[in-house]
C-alpha cells in the first residue's frame, strides 16, 4: 500500500491514472481522490475525480447501466473532495464524519427529486426479486416490501459510509508515506464529543419509532457512533495487548450479526463520549 501511495504522489498524471483504474477495485479511486485533496488541496482532488468519474460516464453511455445507480458512484467519489476538505479545516474525525452523513443524506433526497422514474424502477425490480425470493408468499409472516424511502435511505447509507472508510484508508496512505504510525494513533483517539454523541444516539433512538421502510436511515445516523465504537476496540486491543484475533471476532461479528454486534459498538462509543473509557483504561493499566 505504501508503494501505491508513494506512486500516487509521484505527480498528477501517476495520481490521475490511479483514479481511471482504480475503479476495477472496491475504495482505491474514491481513496485516491482523498489522499490527494489532503496533500495538494480541492483543485487537484476535483482533477483526479474528473478522470475517476469518465468510465462510470462511458459506461453509461454505451451500455443500459442505471443511471441512478452511476449518479450514486459519481457523487461518492466526488464527496471524497468534500470531506476531505471538512477533516482538514476541522482536524476533527466527529465532524468529518457527521458532515458525510449530512452530505450522504441530503445527496440521496436530491436523487431522489432528479432521478424519481429511475428510483421508482429500481424499486419495481427489488420487488420483484424479494417475490421470486419468498418461499412462502402465501403465510402470514411480513415480508419487507421495498419502497423509494428506504432505497433512498439506503443510498444515504452507502455514500455516507463509503465515504469515511475511503477517507480513512487515504489518512493511512498519507501516514504511511509522511508520517509512518500517524494514522494508528489518530484512528485510536477517534471518539465523539459528549454533545454530538447525544445528537446521534437521539437521532438513532427516534429513528426506531418510525416505521420500517425508514430503518437505512437509523442506520445512516448511527454510523459516527459506530465507528467511534470500532476505534475504541481498536485502542483496547493495543492497550491491552491482546491478540488480533478480537479484531477479527468484532469484524466478523459485524458481517454476520450485524444488528447485535452495531448496537453494542453505537453503545459502547456512547459510554466513551460520556464516561471517557480510554482514560479509565489507561490509569487502570497504569496501576
Amino acid at each position: 500500500m505504501r508503494a501505491l501511495a508513494e506512486f500516487i504522489m509521484r505527480g498528477r498524471a501517476q495520481a490521475c491514472a490511479v483514479g481511471l483504474l482504480g475503479n476495477l477495485f472496491p475504495f482505491v479511486s474514491p481513496a485516491t481522490i482523498g489522499l490527494v485533496t489532503l496533500r495538494k488541496g480541492s483543485g487537484e482532488g476535483l482533477l483526479v475525480a474528473l478522470w475517476a468519474v469518465l468510465p462510470l460516464i462511458v459506461t453509461l453511455y454505451i451500455s443500459d447501466s442505471s443511471p441512478l445507480l452511476t449518479a450514486v458512484s459519481v457523487a461518492s467519489l466526488f464527496m471524497m473532495v468534500v470531506s476531505a476538505n471538512v477533516l482538514t479545516w476541522s482536524a476533527s474525525w466527529s465532524w468529518t464524519m457527521l458532515s458525510c452523513v449530512v452530505v450522504g443524506g441530503f445527496i440521496s433526497i436530491g436523487l431522489g427529486f432528479v432521478l424519481a422514474d429511475d428510483v421508482e424502477l429500481l424499486v419495481a425490480e427489488i420487488g420483484e426479486v424479494i417475490a421470486k425470493l419468498a418461499v412462502e408468499p402465501s403465510s402470514e409472516r411480513q415480508v419487507l416490501v421495498p419502497v423509494p424511502q428506504f432505497i433512498l435511505g439506503l443510498v444515504a447509507w452507502v455514500l455516507a459510509l463509503s465515504a469515511v472508510v475511503s477517507l480513512l484508508l487515504s489518512r493511512w496512505w498519507q501516514s504511511l508515506v509522511f508520517n509512518p504510525g500517524g494514522f494508528q494513533e489518530e484512528f485510536h483517539r477517534l471518539r465523539l464529543s459528549n454533545q454530538l454523541a447525544v445528537m446521534v444516539l437521539i437521532a438513532v433512538v427516534a429513528g426506531f419509532y418510525l416505521p420500517t421502510e425508514y430503518r437505512p436511515w437509523v442506520l445512516l445516523a448511527a454510523i459516527p457512533l459506530l465507528l467511534s465504537g470500532v476505534a475504541l476496540i481498536h485502542h483496547v486491543v493495543k492497550t491491552l495487548q491482546l491478540g488480533g484475533q478480537w479484531l477479527v471476532l468484532m469484524y466478523f461479528g459485524l458481517i454476520v450479526f450485524s444488528p447485535t454486534t452495531g448496537a453494542l459498538l453505537v453503545g459502547l462509543a456512547f459510554s466513551d463520549s460520556m464516561l471517557n473509557l480510554r482514560s479509565r483504561l489507561a490509569a487502570i493499566k497504569n496501576r
